[in-house]
Parts: C-alpha cells; structure tokens; sequence
C-alpha cells in the first residue's frame, strides 16, 4: 500500500499541490517571523538618506551617501527604494526630525516588512517553478516507474531546502537588503529565458537586476554562453545586450549627462575595499593576506580560469561552435535550448563567482542559496540512469549535509575559522562536482513541448 501510495503521489498532477504546499508554509512562517522577531536595523536608514538626497536633486553620485557610506549602487536602487519610501510612508503623518520622512519610523519599516514579505514569497514562487521545470525535464528522461518516484521524491526535497534557510528568511524581511529584490529580478529573468523562451524581455529584466545591485553580473558569463548558442550568430547576440545596454543608459541618464565619471565609478565600483572582520568565507587567512594584492589577483585568475574551462565543456558538449561566431543571423524560432541546461549554466556561472570571491558578507548567501540544492541534484558522482535506491539515498544525504554546511557558516556570526572552512569545504565538494558532471542537454525538440 505504501509503495503503491509513494509512486501514485509523485505523479505529476501532484506536482503543482507540492509547490502550493511549500509556498502555503512559507506565507505562515514568514509571517510568524515579521510578527514575531525583532527587526534589525543595519542598511535600511543608509538606504533612505541616499534616497532623499536624491530625491533633494543631488545628482554626484560622491555626494549621494547615507551613515554606512557613499552609494555604491547604481541607479535602479534609487528609484525602487525610493518606491519603497513612498510605500512606507503614505498616509503616515509623521514628525520625523532626521528629514527623511517618516521612512524609518516604525510604522514605516514594518509597512516595508511586509511588502518584503511578498517579495520573498513571490521569489519563492518563482524559484520553486524553476525548478518543477527542471523536475518535468527530468521524467521525461527515466522510464522505470519506481526510478521515477524515487528521482521525483529526492526533487521535491529539495525545492522544500529551499524554503528552509533561517538566514534567507532574515535576509528578505528583517533585513530590508537590496540584495533581496535584485534577486527577486533574476530568477524571474531566468524563468523567461528557460521557461518562456523569452529571450528579448528575459535580458531586459536582468538588466534592471543589475540596475539595482550589481552583484547580477556574475550571471552574466553565463547569460553570455547561452546568447551565443540561442542566437547562433554574434549579430543576433549583441541586438540582445544592445537591449541591457540600454537600460542601464535610460536609468543612469540623470546621472551619465550630469556627473558621468563619479557615476560609472561609484554604482559600478570594482575595486572597492571589504573588511576583513565582516568576511563569511576567508576567516581563517591572516588578515595582510586577505587584504593584500596577489590574494585578489589569485581569485581572479581562478575565477577566469574556471569560467573558460568550463565554457569550453559546454561549447564541446554543443557541437560545432564555429556556427557561433557568425556574422549573419540565423532562424532562432528553431532553436530552444533547454530549461535545465538554461537554468544550469546561470547557476554554474554565479556560482564559481561566487566561489572565487574577495569576501561573502552575510547578506550575500541569497545571491546563490536557492542554486545549491539545484546544482548539487543535477551533479551527482553517481550515474543518473543508476536504479539503485541506496546510492540515490547517499547522494540524498551527501547533498543534504553540504547544504547544511553552507547553512551553518552564514548563521555564525560573527565568523570564525571553523564557519569559513566549513564553507570552503562544501562549495569545494560542489565545484568539484559541476566539473566532473557532465553538462544537461542543451537543445529540445519543440514539437515535444507542451
């Protein structure tokens, strides 16, 4: 009866049940913790006296700043926080002698509380239809019905990890980060693309991520690989970052045509400096080594070394890649390339970014939580067509601890040696796997599609 019940319910019409259950708990517990826990207040007063002081005409980015520094965002930030300053402070007659309006009062920060609160449960949404995208793909690949089940059930646990972090749910709606909405902009841009096929509006909804933080360019190699093989030419690729391009002119113009060069060095800085005593993952170096110059060149030349091996895979994994590097545009409503192999290759492209970064502050964990579960499901040292049931539940476990180890490090604060290396340990085991995993298919038949 129980096997009988165990295949019945990883039938894909429960699939859709599933998603709603976990988006039903999530609405409960992130309510549960706007009433409950203590909002904590670290970037949300910075946020709003940058806003006003844009919103008072001041168009210098060097003069744009708030108690935590000069604005180091670019100007997408401004207007959807200076949105949020609207929100929060509509209908509130409120005496506020900082001159910020109210926006920190709080009423004010709670009414936001909640408008973060959608936002982490539309995000959510949004993730968990990633990954049941990938899940149907999945199926279709496994014939043997008690293989399917148990390949099904290991999926469904996994899109529930994602519902389960303490440190994301602090990030979204204790927290008030931009990183929260950034975020929020790109999977809902990687749903277009890998989803929908949807490739124009796609790039120009992770344009405006990056408008808000820039962090979205990690993604951006990736985005980069699949234009090439969804476009098959280097004319149809640069008319879909001619489309990114000129977002970021149209939201940076009041600032490009006043004070160009503080702009473009300020909302882009490249070189800015972390500290050291708010780094997640390098606790355990001497503090001259982490600051120093030849430590930062290591990264980068790790970073770009993985990427373009990894690159190289995936265009062998391709076919012919000389189809890419032409001029002339070909017929791209023939070309669909897969959701997982989308899904993947911005996933993989993120997270080696994030593997060889300077410093990870704890806010940055939802920059690439919601990929590990993905990632490490789709790259397993076990054979995907295997049917032994035990392997799958090491794999399960394996996998399962991994994450937990990530978990651990960003929950420990302030960072030691130990949550660093438990950090370094667990995106090692990952690495590791995405380069010795083969690559997803890349392209679909679409007569197949439903």
């Amino acid at each position: 009866m129980w096997t009988k019940l165990y295949n019945n319910l990883a039938k894909p019409r429960y699939d859709y049940a599933w998603i709603g259950l976990l988006l039903l708990v999530e609405s409960l517990l992130t309510t549960l913790i706007v009433k409950r826990v203590p909002y904590t207040e670290i970037d949300w007063v910075a946020y709003m006296q940058e806003v006003t002081t844009y919103q008072n005409g001041e168009r210098d980015y060097i003069n744009i700043r708030g108690d935590t520094g000069p604005l180091v965002y670019p100007a997408g930030f401004l207007y959807l926080y200076g949105f949020f300053k609207y929100i929060a402070t509509r209908s509130f007659d409120i005496t506020d002698s900082t001159g910020l309006g109210g926006s920190t009062s709080p009423e004010a920060i709670r009414r936001i509380q909640w408008l973060f609160a959608v936002i982490y449960v539309i995000n959510s949404a949004v993730v968990l239809m990633l990954y049941n995208s990938v899940l149907q793909r999945m199926r279709q690949q496994h014939n043997k019905q008690s293989s399917t089940a148990t390949m099904v059930w290991c999926w469904r646990i996994a899109m529930g990890i994602t519902c389960l972090s303490k440190r994301i749910h602090s990030i979204f709606v204790l927290r008030l980060f931009n990183d929260a909405p950034a975020m929020l902009l790109l999977h809902i841009s990687m749903y277009l693309l890998a989803c929908c096929d949807l490739w124009a509006l796609g790039c120009a909804v992770f344009s405006l991520a990056v408008s808000i933080k820039m962090n979205i360019l990690l993604f951006a190699p990736g985005l980069l690989l699949l234009l090439l093989q969804k476009n098959q030419s280097l004319l149809g690729t640069m008319q879909h970052l001619s489309i990114c391009a000129s977002i970021q002119l149209i939201l940076g113009w009041p600032f490009l045509t006043t004070y160009p060069i503080s702009y473009i060095k300020k909302a882009f800085e490249f070189d800015r400096v972390f500290f050291f005593e708010w780094t997640v993952n390098w606790k355990f170096l001497p503090e001259e080594v982490f600051t120093s110059k030849p430590w930062t060149f290591v990264l980068l030349a790790c970073h770009l070394g993985v990427l373009g091996a990894l690159a190289n895979k995936w265009l062998k994994s391709s076919g012919d890649t000389r189809k890419l590097m032409r001029w002339e545009k070909c017929n791209t409503n023939n070309i669909r390339l897969s959701p997982e192999y989308v899904i993947y290759t911005m996933f993989v492209s993120n997270f080696v970014g994030i593997v060889f970064a300077r410093t990870l502050h704890y806010q940055f964990y939802c920059w690439y939580f919601y990929s590990l579960p993905m990632l490490l499901w789709l790259t397993t040292f076990f054979a995907s067509s295997s049917t032994d049931r035990l392997s799958k539940v090491i794999t399960l476990v394996v996998n399962i601890f991994s994450v937990a180890g990530v978990e651990y490090a960003f929950n420990v604060f302030p960072a030691t040696e130990l949550s660093s290396a438990a950090l370094q340990i667990s995106h090692a085991y990952l690495l590791l796997k995405v380069v010795c995993s083969g690559v997803p298919s890349t392209h679909i038949d679409r007569q197949k599609m439903k």
